[in-house]
């Protein structure tokens, strides 16, 4: 197994950026034609474009230091402060890329301050209908610049990211390619209410933005700001609605045909993975596209990952230049547990041996005994609860020789509550011989919201509208399909895939934790042959 390199988090950075990963691979490609670096940076700061309701956008322009020549240009568009993006600061807002990277290899970066943000007029937008409009407007004004070639991609991830496939859906002239690295596309189901149920997140991201842009005083208007902080964490839109859904990504995907090369890593299942595959699913075959899925970056900020991949994608879009990206199947993933990248050709892999394993007695089997149950009560506020006590535990036993599971999950889960609601939390885990772990993936649902959409549901993927309460029966038997974000994972010799359910999630990772239902319930799971099951995708190997 390969070992994960040392990484010095002060050689970021650099024309050569020690962030780790740079590519989808075990061994450097080979590229035919790549930019080098062989220019100095000239830089242009506090500069702003008027749009088209008189609000001024406030960006700053990094280019190569020469006259008479035109660049690709790059633009990096969020709230997170654009003097922020060029320093060390390892906070998880420096996520516009590295210009010591780009601008020496020949491209323009622009890092913008979106409207009601920093230097920016106007009010907050929150990914809105006015901030897409003027991420469109900014674009086209880049294309038309006497130092840009008339060709035009994005970098950043996060923030960054998601703007690139709202900007690609509009079709701007003059975008020509885009790097969509931790791009969430569900505003709701990503980030906001995870299988229904609120996320801790919205709490922690407002306050990052709160202490970049209320307490700087440089915001000229924070109505934006305070209307969507509000407006969030009141919990006032509980359901899917308009608000969520002009502000995502996913039902317009659809829309876009500049070439796409979607990314993320698989510890990001509490926010950014599950739009990866949403992406690839949705953008259209006819749309040149790729998709890597790697291990956890090192460091993770400031952003630096992929650099050295995305100038190969943007050299071959926005230089023609014969970089050698598109060869080979389109999609990377990184196999935990072996710690090597393979190629794949489609999502899910063609040659899944779907499995489904029962949850009897304690145990995840193929072999199922006679009917059973088993229950908890779940108290919260107590200190058990913030540790995601209690939970019921079922394992496969542990493995004679290693097996692989590579895809999404689905738990059917067979329960009984007795009261008319209650909160569903279900973690996957690689159990090692020594009893160790590692957490590999989630899924969450609140027992009211699981109606299913059939036209959009799947086998593989049980797709949850969200657009109304319905509250169970205390004492009656319900279903509940519940979507689990992929994974990849080779368990190893001795090695058990362990499954937890509980109705609450523990306080360890305080980002993605959640408000579960604040009464006690006791909650009885059903088990053993035709009852609940775990589906798992198998990867012959």
């Amino acid at each position: 197994m390969n070992q994960f390199p040392k990484v010095n988090p002060e050689s970021i950075r650099t024309i050569n950026p020690s962030s780790w990963p740079q590519y989808p691979f075990n061994e450097e490609p080979k590229s035919r034609e790549i930019s080098l670096p062989k220019y100095s940076v000239f830089i242009e700061n506090s500069k702003t474009l008027t749009v088209r309701d008189g609000i001024d956008i406030f960006y700053d322009v990094y280019r190569p230091n020469v006259s008479g020549e035109k660049f690709p240009a790059l633009l990096s568009w969020s709230p997170y402060t654009r003097q922020l993006q060029p320093t060390m600061v390892p906070i998880g807002q420096n996520e516009a890329g590295l210009t010591e990277f780009w601008v020496p290899r020949g491209y323009v970066q622009i890092i913008a301050d979106v409207r009601g943000s920093n230097d920016s007029g106007g009010a907050w937008d929150h990914w809105g209908p006015e901030e897409q409009k003027d991420l469109k407007e900014m674009i086209e004004f880049i294309a038309n610049q006497p130092w840009c070639n008339g060709k035009v991609g994005m970098i950043g991830c996060s923030y960054f990211g998601m703007s690139q496939l709202l900007a690609a859906q509009q079709q701007p002239e003059g975008l020509s390619a885009i790097f969509p690295y931790d791009a969430m596309t569900d505003l709701y189901r990503d980030a906001y209410y995870h299988g229904g149920i609120y996320s801790a997140w919205a709490r922690f991201w407002f306050t990052s933005l709160m202490f970049l842009n209320h307490t700087s005083g440089r915001v000229k208007d924070l109505s934006g700001f305070n209307y969507h902080f509000n407006r969030v964490l009141s919990g006032k839109d509980s359901l899917d609605c308009e608000y969520f859904q002009e502000r995502s990504s996913w039902s317009n995907l659809c829309k876009i045909e500049v070439p796409t090369y979607l990314g993320c890593d698989w510890n990001f299942y509490g926010l950014h993975l599950r739009g990866a595959f949403e992406g690839w699913d949705l953008i259209p075959q006819s749309t040149p596209k790729r998709m890597l899925i790697g291990p956890e970056p090192q460091p993770r900020r400031p952003f630096g990952v992929y650099h050295f991949e995305a100038l190969r994608w943007y050299d071959h879009y926005l230089k023609e230049l014969d970089t050698g990206v598109n060869e080979g199947p389109p999609i990377n993933i990184f196999i935990q547990g072996e710690n090597t990248w393979r190629t794949e050709k489609e999502w899910p892999l063609e040659r899944t041996d779907w499995k489904e394993l029962y949850l009897d007695g304690e145990r995840l089997t193929e072999n199922v005994s006679s009917y059973g149950e088993r229950c908890y009560k779940f108290v919260p506020g107590t200190s058990e609860s913030k540790l995601g006590e209690p939970k019921l535990v079922f394992r496969t036993e542990p493995a004679e020789k290693p097996f692989e599971i590579t895809g999404p999950l689905v738990l059917k889960l067979f329960a009984i509550s007795d009261q008319d609601d209650t909160d569903w939390f279900v973690f996957v885990k690689d159990e090692f011989p020594d009893g160790s772990e590692k957490v590999l993936t989630r899924g969450c649902l609140k027992a009211s919201h699981r109606a299913l959409d059939s036209q959009k549901s799947k086998n593989w993927r049980p797709w949850h509208p969200h657009n109304k309460v319905e509250l169970i029966n205390p004492g009656e038997v319900y279903e509940y399909e519940i979507e689990i974000v992929s994974t990849c994972n080779l368990f190893l010799e001795g090695h058990s895939l362990k499954l937890e359910i509980s109705s609450c999630d523990p306080v360890t990772n305080l980002i993605y934790t959640h408000d579960p239902i604040p009464r006690p319930v006791t909650n009885t799971i059903l088990t053993g042959k035709e009852q609940s099951r775990l589906i798992v995708p198998f990867i012959p190997r």
